[in-house]
């Protein structure tokens, strides 16, 4: 049995497990650093700051998220129990039950701020939660179609911000693509690594439906890809100060074309590590562009 204080501990753990607050401090971070340093004007932080609409589409964005990743656990908690063990026996401190009014009440939170803010902020983030959950609960299971839409699901944050802009300039369109490829990339890296459990629990991943080596051939593909928008990236002149950042991106794609095919788990492993931190680093950079702002239009 546990003393009072520590199941506390581990409730709070295990709620804060659940909704992968990692990852939400990371989308609320990208966000605001998108919306400063891409979007807004970068001279005049304080008054983007002021900017009511700002905080409540990344509070929405932020509580939409939770909410998505306590549900998908419902989906996936079968499979976790043996590809991530400690995970999920974590998240076990907290019941369905209350895990679920948890994933209406962030829902309903969402939405509220949303409708306050505006009739469009609202249909958007609506639509945006029900994607969410019609992911976890039919589109996870089927091959291609749930990469692509886990990789489209985690873009929609961004697109709520740049979506009542006047103006899409050309350098945006290659960020958003950017950001797409390597968050596509790391889906079906993760794909390839757990394609036994996959299995076992019926889920159609490429790697069990296709095979191994269509698949790391698809990889080298979308590396390709990658390679051609990074290079596209480095010779904008509104990223010039981050043009670096693009240049290595090449390297890496050169060098994960050569990692893929390797046999051991462990180098797919530490490539989906290395694509995480690419992605983070990618985001702080985007501190010391100089850009061109658009003016926002809510």
């Amino acid at each position: 049995m546990y003393s009072s204080g520590k199941k506390i501990f581990l409730i709070n753990l295990s709620f804060l497990v659940r909704v992968r607050i990692f990852n939400v401090i990371m989308l609320i971070l990208a966000m605001y650093i998108s919306a400063i340093y891409l979007f807004g004007d970068e001279k005049n932080i304080v008054e983007n700051l002021k900017n009511i609409k700002l905080h409540g589409i990344i509070l929405s964005s932020s509580l939409s998220a939770m909410a998505g990743y306590i549900i998908n656990f419902f989906y996936d908690q079968e499979k976790d129990m043996i590809y991530r063990p400690i995970t999920s026996i974590l998240q076990r401190f907290i019941s369905n039950g209350i895990a679920l009014r948890f994933y209406i009440f962030f829902n309903f939170i969402s939405l509220t701020i949303a409708i306050l803010l505006s009739y469009r902020i609202f249909i958007f983030f609506l639509i945006y939660q029900f994607i969410i959950w019609f992911y976890s609960h039919k589109l996870s299971r089927i091959v291609f179609i749930n990469n692509l839409t886990n990789s489209a699901i985690m873009l929609f944050p961004f697109l709520a911000l740049f979506l009542f802009y006047e103006n899409f300039s050309s350098y945006i369109l290659y960020l958003s693509g950017f950001l797409f490829f390597i968050i596509f990339i790391k889906d079906i890296c993760k794909d390839l690594l757990s394609y036994k459990y996959d299995h076992l629990f019926n889920y159609h991943t490429l790697p069990n439906t296709l095979g191994i080596i269509p698949t790391k051939i698809i990889l080298n593909i979308l590396f390709c890809l990658l390679l051609c928008i990074s290079f596209q990236l480095s010779c904008e002149p509104h990223l010039y100060e981050i043009r670096l950042y693009y240049l290595l991106t090449i390297l890496l794609c050169v060098c994960s074309i050569v990692v893929i095919w390797l046999s051991k788990p462990q180098y797919i492993q530490i490539l989906i590590f290395m694509i995480k931190f690419w992605i983070f680093l990618g985001t702080i950079s985007l501190v010391f562009i100089d850009g061109n702002p658009l003016t926002l239009h809510f």
